[in-house]
């Protein structure tokens, strides 16, 4: 039913510019505001320049979209609360507590007044999304049973899914130095590097190392990177690193980002990921697909028996082209295909930009 997926819009607690709250769609017993809509709006159109390459999206696109979310976060809501789902009153605090610390009191007064919302309204739309979350996570996902022997079918009637190339695993370490930096900088970040290695040469455990001095995005993991193919790493380090043999630290590696060093852990010559590799993340991965199908079709038959208003005239006409469209799809199966789980790491400063 929905083209824009409904947990983004979830996710996003305010707009950011003022509108007045003027109640402009009615579901049900709740109305929806101007405030509601243009926050709306605003997240479809982030996730239509996405997908149209920064293109301006047509605006009367943007509001039926927007209104498809706006009604669908609603009837999940009412869901929500007819389960007697409630949030935790101490996360709410919390999180509320953490965006005012992040942005800073006065900036974060400005935050809500340009979006039209008092700070009571602001906690009100955090407990929404908590417990929008926690009825898709409990009540929902708790109907839904995914076993290995359903993980071993997609895997064994996908297997060009799971077919990889040559690869290394690899574990890496960046002392960041700043590309104008003088003679003497530059020396300092090489020397913090060549000391850096020394100690992974004397013994010390290279995971522990990065956790406590890599400056790239792996650190959390210990400087694990995980399964790399090549050219996915920067041309002036990945000769280097290819010619490691597993269990080989590399010398001091120099890029525009700083200085780096590689520990190769493994190499595999092409073939397939076995399913032991891949069955935890394709579990919940059939998982993630089946909750997410099972809010498509929540969605799609509370809205088909809600009382849905446009109290805006202006919104009409998106209203009707909604309900048609929710008309037409009636009796249509909400889901999707599974996509594999992948092995390549996430991009860090040791991977092409």
């Amino acid at each position: 039913m929905r083209s824009f997926r409904l947990m983004p819009l979830v996710a996003t607690l305010v707009a950011s510019s003022a509108f007045a709250a003027k109640p402009v769609l009615q579901v049900n017993d709740t109305q929806l505001t101007d405030v509601d809509l243009k926050l709306a709006e605003r997240v479809v159109t982030m996730q239509m320049q996405s997908q149209a390459q920064g293109a301006q999206p047509n605006q009367e696109i943007v509001t039926r979209h927007a209104l498809d979310q706006l009604i669908g976060r609603t009837v999940l809501l009412q869901a929500a609360h007819e389960a007697k789902i409630t949030a935790d009153p101490v996360q709410v605090a919390a999180t509320l507590d953490q965006q005012r610390t992040r942005r800073g009191a006065e900036a974060f007064q400005k935050y809500l007044t340009d979006a039209g919302l008092t700070e009571q309204e602001f906690t009100s739309r955090i407990e929404e999304q908590m417990v929008i979350r926690k009825f898709a996570e409990t009540v929902l996902a708790g109907k839904i049973n995914v076993t290995e022997t359903d993980a071993k079918t997609f895997y064994d009637s996908n297997a060009a899914k799971f077919e990889h190339p040559e690869e290394l695993k690899i574990r890496t370490i960046l002392l960041k130095a700043e590309p104008n930096a003088d003679e003497k900088q530059a020396a300092a970040a090489k020397e913090r590097a060549e000391v850096t290695r020394r100690r992974v040469t004397l013994g010390e455990d290279m995971a522990k190392v990065a956790s406590e001095v890599s400056d790239d995005p792996s650190k959390a993991r210990g400087g694990d990177v995980g399964w790399v193919r090549k050219g996915m790493l920067l041309p002036e380090l990945e000769p280097a690193v290819w010619a490691l043999k597993p269990g080989q630290l590399s010398e001091v590696l120099k890029s525009k980002y700083g200085y780096h060093i590689f520990k190769v852990e493994d190499h595999r010559v092409p073939g397939r990921i076995s399913f032991d590799e891949v069955k935890a993340r394709l579990t919940e991965t059939i998982k993630n697909e089946k909750l997410g199908a099972a809010i498509e079709v929540l969605v799609r038959e509370r809205s088909k028996k809600a009382n849905i208003k446009a109290l805006d005239p202006t919104l009409n006409a998106a209203l009707e082209s909604f309900q048609a469209q929710l008309k037409a799809e009636t009796g249509k199966p909400a889901t999707k295909g599974v996509a594999a789980p992948t092995t390549n790491p996430t991009p860090d400063a040791s991977k092409k930009p």
